[in-house]
């Protein structure tokens, strides 16, 4: 499939108007050739030789006749010898052939590999998992080239457009290399992009996980159209995605947003804390932050506690949620009357809000959505966070639980890798 041509003199005039026209067809859905010139203010010559360009490229195709119109060509009136007005032929609609083109998005984690593939108009049409509990960086990307290629044998061959990947760790915006992956042993070794180039034979590029999961919530989730946003990722890890005046905020070398590695403590002593950035076997290295509030930390406070105030019953419910790093049934817990729950809830909740208002203080979004593993615990979370929250910071930020689940992260692959073919192919800025 080509791109929107490009060139010089009026070859540029032509490329702008068929992006423009593209658009317009995109954005409104079914349109005839009298819509398109309102919504893009070209005259009918223009509007005609856009559609004519990209009829010929395959992105635009016919729709549903329309007998609405009141103009030559689009469903006029004519009127005959009788004197009688008749309704003419009907008005050709024409449609963005989303089905033209496809994207690929993908999510990388210490657990799972998730790929969808996504028409031009964000529909997801295919969807592959693979199962990555203790696997290393080789055998993890073994498992990613598996999933991407079953998910690219469901839409036609060449079909392919670009692909995204989303990673925990640091990423090179330059390079797309992963510089540091503490969950996945070795991963800060493997080629991924390279990797998947050849075998798409597509562009690939790779991003932080939960940068693209804000890029998702702003998309198709609870904060769409929010311009100033966080994205709090809580689970076994915790990171955030910022989004700063409707733009992904990534910072130098790619690191803006890692709350985990945030030093509450005192800072006069020797941190026994400090970041390990060794290149191998520290897939169980977590930040400061990430041990005070992080899954196993919620677990293992809920453990002691439990123990100290000798209730069997959550001890036990606590010892059998360790294994699968389950923070989340000490909600449960709670809601089916544990007072000792209710109060460990409390504790992390005040600990993490220590953190949440330093974002809040410095950035102060519209929105702060909270996803990851713990927001299964739902509105009895978010209200303690939003508790502590309002005695820490002088502007209390709006709080909402993610609903996209554990789709976040490959939501926005797909929503990045849409963006490279709407710039790159399309021509839509």
């Amino acid at each position: 499939m080509k791109s929107v041509p490009a060139g010089s003199g009026p070859h540029v005039l032509r490329r702008m108007n068929a992006a423009s026209v593209l658009s317009a067809l995109r954005q409104g859905g079914p349109s005839r050739i009298a819509d398109l010139m309102r919504s893009t203010e070209l005259s009918r010559p223009a509007v005609t030789r856009a559609v004519e360009s990209l009829r010929a490229e395959g992105w635009v195709g016919d729709g549903t006749a329309d007998r609405a119109g009141d103009e030559q060509g689009d469903g006029q009136h004519e009127r005959h010898s009788d004197g009688h007005a008749r309704l003419g032929r009907p008005a050709a609609l024409l449609r963005f052939r989303a089905e033209a083109g496809h994207v690929l998005g993908v999510d990388v984690g210490p657990h799972k590999v998730v790929a969808m593939v996504a028409d031009l108009a964000g529909d997801v049409v295919a969807e592959h998992r693979a199962d990555t509990r203790g696997l290393d960086g080789r055998a993890v990307l073994d498992a990613i080239v598996s999933v991407t290629a079953r998910a690219a044998a469901d839409v036609p061959e060449s079909s392919l457009l670009s692909a995204a990947v989303g990673t925990p760790g640091l990423v090179d915006p330059e390079t797309g290399a992963v510089t540091l992956a503490p969950s996945i042993p070795g991963w800060d070794q493997i080629p991924i992009a390279a990797t998947l180039r050849e075998r798409l034979a597509c562009p690939v590029t790779v991003h932080n996980d939960v940068n693209l999961a804000v890029l998702a919530e702003r998309w198709c989730g609870v904060a769409a159209a929010i311009d100033n946003l966080v994205f709090l990722q809580w689970g076994a890890r915790v990171g955030t995605g910022i989004v700063i005046d409707g733009r992904l905020h990534i910072g130098a070398a790619g690191a803006a947003g890692e709350l985990g590695f945030l030093d509450l403590q005192d800072a006069g002593r020797q941190s026994t804390d400090s970041v390990v950035r060794k290149q191998d076997s520290q897939a169980s290295t977590m930040g400061p932050f990430e041990r005070q509030v992080g899954a196993a930390a919620v677990i293992e406070l809920a453990i002691s506690q439990a123990a100290q105030k000798d209730d069997a019953q959550l001890l036990s419910l606590m010892r059998a949620a360790q294994a699968d790093d389950d923070a989340a049934v000490l909600f449960d817990a709670a809601r089916d009357g544990s007072a000792l729950a209710e109060q460990i809830i409390d504790t992390i909740c005040g600990r993490m809000a220590g953190g949440l208002a330093a974002l809040q203080l410095i950035l102060a979004p519209d929105l702060i959505v909270i996803g990851g593993g713990l927001s299964r615990a739902g509105d009895q979370l978010l209200d303690a966070v939003d508790a502590h929250l309002r005695e820490r910071t002088l502007a209390p930020p709006r709080l909402a639980l993610s609903t996209l689940g554990d789709t976040a992260v490959v939501l926005g692959a797909v929503r990045s890798a849409l963006s490279d073919v709407e710039s790159r192919v399309l021509g839509i800025s």
